[in-house]
């Protein structure tokens, strides 16, 4: 399976985030690591620019920067775990769906849309609730994704 994910993750992964968050992104790591499924990036992106300026502004910490790096080893340096969409393979959204997708989430379902990886996982009830009715795209809350898809992990 291959899936879309947001800054969530990244979020998530601070080392001032909850315990609760870090426990979940933890989770979704260590099944993504194991190969339950393959981890849709857009190369140029606010999750990419959002992984890139939490690398640097940890540098100065090992304990915190350490996560991001280990993240970053996975996402940019291990093709079977990640694929990485460049903007020219990028497919525009039908006006439909432009329509309907929040704005700061378009990226999302491009990436979505423009692949085999019709499946997103988020934190963001909007996302969900707006397109919850579309055929083609999943949209998962990311606890719902762990439930359903990893119940025994």
């Amino acid at each position: 399976m291959e899936i879309v994910v947001n800054e969530w993750l990244l979020d998530y992964l601070r080392p001032d985030a909850e315990k609760s968050h870090n426990k979940l992104a933890v989770r979704f790591i260590e099944n993504w690591v194991r190969g339950c499924y393959r981890v849709v990036i857009r190369k140029q992106s606010p999750f990419s620019k959002k992984l890139f300026d939490y690398m640097k502004q940890s540098e100065p910490s090992p304990s915190m920067h350490r996560p991001f790096s280990k993240l970053h080893k996975l996402l940019f340096r291990d093709s079977d775990k990640t694929l990485i969409v460049d903007e020219p393979d990028i497919k525009g959204l039908p006006e439909y769906l432009k329509v309907k997708t929040p704005g700061d989430d378009k990226y999302l379902v491009e990436l979505s849309y423009s692949g085999t990886a019709r499946v997103i996982v988020t934190t963001d009830t909007r996302l969900k609730d707006a397109l919850q009715d579309e055929p083609h795209i999943k949209i998962y809350l990311l606890e719902e994704f762990l439930r359903e898809n990893l119940p025994n992990s």
